[in-house]
């Protein structure tokens, strides 16, 4: 995907306005996981923060953002950007803008409502990635990439299972082509908390050598919902990549802001 088309990708998808949807949590009483695309179609802002917890020099710090905008109950896209990926120490150590995407979403298949027992949707999605200024010395395994995924999201009463199982085929920098497979099943305690365990597996890391190997992933989660249109959720990531010995600890912060549910209830009652 070239620079001048993502733009103009971009710019569509700002200018065009978000459906608005009367009533009901387009989440559905779930909380999106760390690493798994959003299934159900909403519209939303989210900002993540992460930092590996390992190395005494050159950990890694991520910020970035997504804007997920819905045209309608089938159709939705998103952005992920800004980003930056930063190596410690700040203001010393290499940094980078993170690679800007934008995907397209679609979901033939949707059932139930907040209100019902159960309710579930399975969706579609193309994404392209863009990364402007690439630096695959210092950020190995990242770069320009084309994604096609399918995405789920089934609950049963306060329980829900979501998955994301995706293809990437690499188109520039050090993007790596290769299949992931992200499922979580998570558990509502009551109307603020909830816990979530998450499992990744992919097949586009990269180890210590350069190479593409297996790679996998352990994410405990837990979220708050504050109000009706902010959620906040915090998780420890134990990765393993290819033949590691051991797991590097990653700790994730992300937090959710949904405007269906603030304009739903615009005096916050």
């Amino acid at each position: 995907m070239g620079k001048h088309t993502l733009a103009i990708l971009m710019l569509m998808l700002t200018g065009l306005a978000p459906a608005a949807f009367a009533g009901g949590d387009p989440d559905q009483g779930m909380s999106r996981a760390w690493n798994i695309e959003e299934p159900w179609i909403e519209n939303a802002y989210y900002i993540y923060a992460s930092r590996d917890n390992e190395n005494a020099v050159g950990r890694s710090v991520n910020l970035s953002g997504e804007r997920d905008v819905a045209f309608s109950r089938r159709w939705g896209a998103e952005i992920d950007a800004p980003g930056i990926m930063a190596t410690e120490p700040l203001g010393k150590g290499a940094v980078a803008m993170a690679p800007i995407a934008v995907g397209l979403k679609y979901a033939p298949w949707q059932w139930g409502s907040d209100d019902d027992d159960s309710a579930g949707i399975i969706d579609f999605e193309i994404e392209g990635a863009w990364w402007p200024r690439p630096q695959p010395k210092n950020f190995p395994g990242t770069g320009s990439s084309m994604t096609e995924q399918m995405l789920i999201g089934l609950r049963q009463s306060s329980r829900w299972l979501q998955g994301q199982y995706a293809i990437s085929q690499r188109l520039g920098a050090d993007a790596r082509s290769g299949w992931s497979a992200n499922t979580a099943i998570g558990q509502r305690l009551n109307r603020i908390w909830s816990v979530q365990m998450e499992v990744d597996l992919n097949r586009t890391s990269v180890n210590a050598n350069g190479a593409t190997t297996m790679g996998v992933a352990w994410i405990p989660q837990v979220s708050a919902q504050i109000g009706h249109a902010w959620v906040v959720v915090v998780g420890e990531s134990f990765s393993r990549i290819g033949g590691q010995s051991g797991y590097t600890g990653t700790t994730n912060l992300m937090f959710e802001y949904r405007f269906d549910n603030d304009e739903d209830n615009p005096d916050g009652s």
